[in-house]
Parts: C-alpha cells; structure tokens; sequence
C-alpha cells in the first residue's frame, strides 16, 4: 500500500473552543497529544486522538477541523481499518486505532441530518503506543495489528 500523509495536526485546548492548528504535535505515549485536552484524561484511555482522512471529510463536504480531528490523513482508508492496527506516522509515532468515532449530536449544529451523513465517517480513535513528534508532511504507513487489542462492536445508525 502507498503511504499516506499528515495533512494537518490540531490541537483542542478547550471543549467547545476552535481548534488550533499546528505544524508539529509531541505525542506523549498512553497520553495523547501534548497540549490537547485529551491528554489530560488519565493515561490509556482509549479516545487519545482522534484521526480523519481527507476522503471522509471531501465525501461529506466538509472543511478540516469540523469534525474536531486531531490528526488530518490522507491517503490511509481509517474507516475500513480495525481496532488494533498501528499507524507509524513519521519517525518515531506508532498509533494504535481502538475504535470508530460515533458522530454525537455536535454535528446537527453544523448541519442538519450530518449525524446520520457522518455515521462510518467520523474517524477513528486511537492512542499513543510510542510517542514522538508528528509533523504536517509526515509519511504515514500501517503497521501491525495488536491481536491484544479489544475489539469494539461497531454500533449501529440509531
């Protein structure tokens, strides 16, 4: 598979405040994201950052940042991976995906009927295996699969 790409890196300071974009992110290992407010939760949750492709984004018409995505990708199809399968982003960042983003009702604000538009295209969770620094440009390729890893049932459009 070709690699895919950091489009752009996000840092969420405060809930329901703008997201600030970055050039470069500090992945800090089972935390998340230096400076974002999920890496305040305590360590190894399993929503530590959250990761969009382009596609996902351009199939609903939607701008970057809306959905709140820590990290933009391009090239990587997240919504047909599992639970369990490592991102290696740049050098030294492994990422492990533990679960699909469920679109909430924040969306409807944005636009009306985007829960239901969103659902399967809202991302992926994941969390810092080894921590580093991510920047925009970064080369991102899969790695393993975690056979450890649990494995969410994917909920159903309510």
């Amino acid at each position: 598979m070709t690699p895919g790409v950091v489009k752009a890196l996000r840092l969420a300071q405060a809930s329901g405040e703008p997201m600030r974009t970055v050039d470069l992110a500090v992945a800090e290992t089972e935390r998340g994201l230096v400076g974002d407010r999920h890496s305040r939760r305590r360590p190894g949750h399993r929503r530590q950052v959250l990761l969009v492709d382009q596609a996902e984004l351009d199939l609903l018409g939607l701008p970057g940042e809306v959905l709140k995505e820590n990290v933009l990708l391009e090239g990587i199809p997240l919504e047909s991976l599992e639970a369990g399968q490592r991102l290696l982003l740049g050098d030294e960042v492994v990422l492990e995906l533990t679960e699909p983003c469920v679109p909430c009702s924040k969306l409807e604000r944005i636009r009306a009927g985007l829960i239901s538009e969103a659902w399967g295209h809202r991302g992926q969770l994941a969390r810092v295996v080894t921590g580093g620094t991510i920047r925009v440009g970064d080369p991102v390729r899969l790695g393993d699969i975690n056979p450890e890893a649990p494995r969410p049932i994917r909920p159903k459009l309510p």
